[in-house]
């Protein structure tokens, strides 16, 4: 009797061991995950115009712009970059973006962040010219653009600052970068499909709100014409690929491909943290 009770003691002490190791290697891995998906390049760009702009689809609903100050309804990749002026903290970002505007609802800024979800280092340079669409609005309450506490409606009950949050698809079809309907889907942890199989950094709009009055406007409305409004879920974003040669070059290797998994700037070339 004496003998099997200590065989299922220690055959307890083995599955209780084995449980352990399990759960310290499901959260090593989970930190590995996090950690490799930490690097990123991130930069803070102020909204300069207000206008019909977008030289994409050429819609009519009223845009905030961001980036290439020389933006127009005519601009093309190459026109973008040789005219090397934004209204961002980083002189390489040349692109242009520009999104639908949320009524009533004044931008303090928009910070663009590329990151490298899953192996970094199979990141590709994004083509100049390169059209993307975003669509999937996620909305967060005093966040500083980590991504934690999104959530897919508006945070109507937000008493302070608040974003709205809006990502690009990662995966290419090069053979079409002007048909932003078409050309890009969201990788599943940085691996693409054979469809789309060109991985650039996955780009993301932060774009943020100092709420001074306290009060999240309730149904959030976004431009979708000239005089006309809809929902929030039709909120979306554009972005014309046209960064200066440097942030192909040096940035991606620098801040993404070969950036320790344990940081998120691997530079000050690559952003400021948040707080600083």
């Amino acid at each position: 009797m004496q003998h099997s009770i200590t065989t299922n003691a220690v055959s307890h002490a083995t599955w209780r061991m084995g449980c352990t190791f399990i759960v310290a290697l499901l959260a090593a891995l989970m930190l590995t995950q996090k950690a490799a998906d930490a690097q990123q390049i991130k930069v803070r760009c102020q909204v300069y115009a207000t206008n019909y702009v977008d030289p994409i689809a050429l819609a009519s609903h009223l845009h905030h712009q961001i980036g290439n100050t020389s933006t127009t309804n005519e601009s093309t990749g190459d026109s973008l970059l040789s005219s090397p002026t934004t209204s961002c903290d980083m002189p390489w970002f040349t692109s242009a973006g520009w999104f639908p505007v949320e009524r009533y609802q004044l931008v303090r800024g928009v910070n663009v962040y590329y990151r490298a979800p899953g192996d970094q280092k199979t990141i590709e340079a994004i083509p100049k010219g390169l059209q993307l669409l975003a669509h999937d609005p996620r909305y967060v309450c005093n966040g500083d653009g980590s991504g934690s506490g999104q959530q897919d409606t508006p945070v109507y009950g937000c008493k302070g600052s608040w974003a709205t949050s809006v990502t690009f698809p990662d995966c290419i079809d090069t053979s079409r970068l002007a048909d932003e309907a078409t050309n890009a889907v969201m990788s599943r942890s940085g691996v693409c499909p054979s469809t789309h199989p060109y991985r650039i950094p996955r780009i993301n709009f932060l774009v943020m709100h100092d709420n001074t009055d306290g009060v999240v406007p309730n149904p959030l409305q976004v431009s979708a014409g000239v005089n006309a409004w809809e929902d929030y879920s039709f909120m979306h974003s554009d972005y014309f690929a046209a960064n200066q040669p440097v942030f192909n070059d040096q940035l991606l290797d620098l801040c993404l491909r070969n950036a320790p998994d344990n940081v998120l700037f691997a530079d000050p070339r690559c952003g400021v943290p948040p707080g600083s």
